[in-house]
């Protein structure tokens, strides 16, 4: 029989916002309410950038883009496990998305986000972050 001393520990927002901008592959999810259904949260992966305390990416017209031209408020998560050592972290962002249209912002993130499918109708997306929190499973496993 095998005991575990893993135990779950708290991220700081220091810690969360240091993962989110070193993190790879840049990929997380986002969460929200669709419009045609507010009952059924969905949840669609996204390719980010983190840039001063805002997560990025692109998207094209749907429900990504329908939500941040209203502002809605969302939820963005990114982790990483080692499922060999039952070890890992996840970092959750709260907050409202908007369309960023700044010519300056939107030719740095151009630069800083590769798109995976590029396409001329993309719309770049700010989720500007008003919680954040984390947490982390550490510690080894004693036979």
């Amino acid at each position: 029989m095998s005991r575990s001393s893993h135990r779950i520990v708290e991220l700081d927002e220091d810690q969360c916002r240091h993962l989110l901008q070193s993190h790879r592959p840049r990929l997380g999810r986002v969460a929200f309410a669709e419009d045609g259904d507010p009952d059924w949260p969905v949840v669609l992966p996204v390719n980010y950038s983190y840039h001063d305390d805002g997560v990025y990416f692109r998207t094209f017209a749907g429900s990504k883009l329908y939500a941040a031209l209203r502002r809605q408020r969302v939820a963005f998560e990114v982790d990483a496990i080692d499922a060999d050592w039952h070890q890992g972290w996840s970092v959750m962002a709260l907050g409202a998305l908007d369309v960023v249209r700044e010519a300056s912002v939107v030719a740095a993130m151009d630069k800083a986000l590769e798109s995976w499918a590029a396409d001329e109708t993309e719309q770049l997306i700010r989720l500007s972050i008003d919680q954040l929190s984390g947490r982390e499973v550490i510690g080894g496993h004693d036979a």
